[in-house]
C-alpha cells in the first residue's frame, strides 16, 4: 500500500497516521517505505518496481485522477473536492460540519449570516447544505460567496474580492468559511474595511490547523476534522477493494464521526443589544461549574425573575435554565474528550446532582450517551 499526500498540512499528516495505524493492526497490510509525497511523474514505475497493490491519495485535479485510474489498481482518495469523482473515497460528513458551524454561530446571535465556499467543490457544497438547512430551521438564511481553490486564487486579489462582498452585508455578521485559510482571508478583508473581529464579524473556519488558527492576532475558531479516522477508514476501504470484498468506485462516509468546535477569540462574543442579557450570559459562562441557579443569574443581572426570563428568551431564544445546562454539557464534552476522568467524577466536577441526571441531559443535548461520545473520540485518536 502506498500513501500520496501533502505532508506539510496537519490534516493530511494525521490521515497518514490513521492509515498507518490500520496497517500496523492488520498484519497482511504492508506500507511502502516511501510513504511521503511521491514524484507523481513516476507513478507507473513506482507501482511496478515496488509491487504496489493499492494507493491512498490526495486528489485535487482531473489529470491526477486520470493517471491514478490508468494504473488499474485500487485507489482511495481522501479529498472530496472533485465533482462526480471516479475513484473510491473515504470522506467525512461535510453536511454535519455545516450544521456544527451554524449551531456555533447561532449561539453568537448575529444579525446576519454568510458562508464563503470553494467553487464547484462537493465538500463545500455539502458544508453549505448543512449550514443553510440548520439556519432555515430557525427561520434564517445566509448569503453565499465563493472563490476557486486557494491554489488558484489567494492573497491580495482574494482579499479585495472579499472586501467588496462584505461591504454589502449587515452587521453584526456571522461568517462560516469552509477552510481555515478562507477564514484568515476574510478577517484581513474585514480589517481593511475597518471592522472589528469579533465585534463586527464573528468568523470560523474548518480544519483546526494550529499553524493557521493562531496565524493572526485574533485566533480563528475552527471545526476539528476526524483526520486520523479518515485515514484509518481509507485504509480499511482500500483493504476491502484489494481483497475483492466490495466493488469500486465506492464511497465510505464517516457517519459516526464527531465534529467539534475549537472556539477561539474570532467568535468569542454574543451579539445581544440588551445589556441585562449580556450580563446574565457572562455570569453563566463564568460560573457554570458552580452551584448556580436561575435565582443567582437574576441577582447578577439586577432585575426581577419574570423580567429576566422574558428578556433572555427574546434575546437568546431559550430559557436561562437551558443556557446553564448547555454550558455545563459543553464542559462535560471537553472532559470526555481530553481526560480519562470517570463519569462520576465528571458529574461532580460539572455540578450534576446525579449520574442519571448527567446521562439524561447529555443524551438530550447530543443524541448520545457520554460513553458513546468518549468512545468515538478514542477511536479517532487511535486511527
Amino acid at each position: 500500500m502506498q500513501i500520496i499526500c501533502d505532508t506539510s498540512i496537519t490534516h493530511f499528516r494525521n490521515i497518514i497516521l490513521g492509515a498507518r495505524h490500520y496497517a500496523f493492526t492488520h498484519t497482511h497490510i504492508l506500507l511502502d517505505d516511501r510513504w511521503l509525497l511521491q514524484d507523481q511523474s513516476g507513478l507507473r514505475s513506482m507501482v511496478e518496481e515496488e509491487g504496489i497493490h493499492g494507493i491512498i491519495a490526495q486528489v485535487r485535479d482531473r489529470r491526477f485522477e486520470q493517471r491514478l485510474l490508468e494504473l488499474d489498481i485500487p485507489v482511495v482518495t481522501v479529498t472530496n473536492s472533485l465533482p462526480n469523482p471516479r475513484l473510491s473515497m473515504a470522506k467525512q460528513d461535510d453536511v454535519a460540519i455545516g450544521r456544527v458551524a451554524a449551531d456555533h454561530l447561532l449561539g453568537r446571535h448575529c444579525t446576519a449570516y454568510a458562508c464563503w465556499g470553494q467553487t464547484q467543490a462537493p465538500y463545500s457544497r455539502d458544508n453549505l447544505l448543512g449550514f443553510r438547512s440548520r439556519l432555515r430551521e430557525h427561520g434564517l438564511d445566509c448569503v453565499i460567496g465563493e472563490s476557486p481553490s486557494v491554489l488558484k486564487e489567494s492573497g491580495l486579489a482574494l482579499i479585495r474580492r472579499m472586501q467588496t462582498w462584505l461591504r454589502e452585508l449587515p452587521r453584526p455578521l456571522g461568517v462560516f468559511a469552509v477552510l481555515d485559510t478562507y477564514g484568515l482571508h476574510l478577517m484581513k478583508a474585514a480589517r481593511r474595511l475597518g471592522w472589528q473581529i469579533p465585534g463586527d464579524m464573528a468568523v470560523l473556519g474548518v480544519g483546526d490547523d494550529e499553524f493557521w488558527t493562531d496565524f493572526e492576532v485574533t485566533p480563528l475558531s475552527s471545526i476539528k476534522l476526524p483526520s486520523r479516522q479518515t485515514g484509518y477508514e481509507s485504509a480499511r476501504l482500500l483493504d476491502d477493494l484489494c481483497c475483492g470484498r466490495i466493488r469500486r468506485p465506492y464511497t465510505r462516509l464517516l457517519s459516526d464521526a464527531v465534529y467539534e468546535m475549537a472556539p477561539r477569540k474570532s467568535t468569542d462574543i454574543v451579539f445581544v443589544k440588551d445589556p441585562v442579557v449580556v450580563k446574565a450570559v457572562g455570569y453563566i459562562r463564568e460560573h457554570a461549574l458552580e452551584d448556580i441557579y436561575v435565582g443567582d443569574v437574576m441577582k447578577a443581572a439586577g432585575v426581577s425573575r419574570p423580567a429576566l426570563q422574558k428578556r433572555f428568551k427574546a434575546a437568546i431564544g431559550c430559557s436561562i435554565l437551558k443556557e446553564i445546562q448547555r454550558e455545563r454539557i459543553a464542559r462535560v464534552k471537553l472532559l470526555l474528550r481530553t481526560t480519562d476522568m470517570k463519569l462520576p467524577a465528571i458529574a461532580e466536577a460539572c455540578r450534576f446532582l446525579s449520574l442519571p441526571r448527567l446521562h439524561s441531559l447529555f443524551r438530550k443535548f447530543t443524541g448520545q450517551t457520554p460513553g458513546q461520545y468518549r468512545n468515538i473520540f478514542r477511536r479517532m485518536a487511535l486511527g
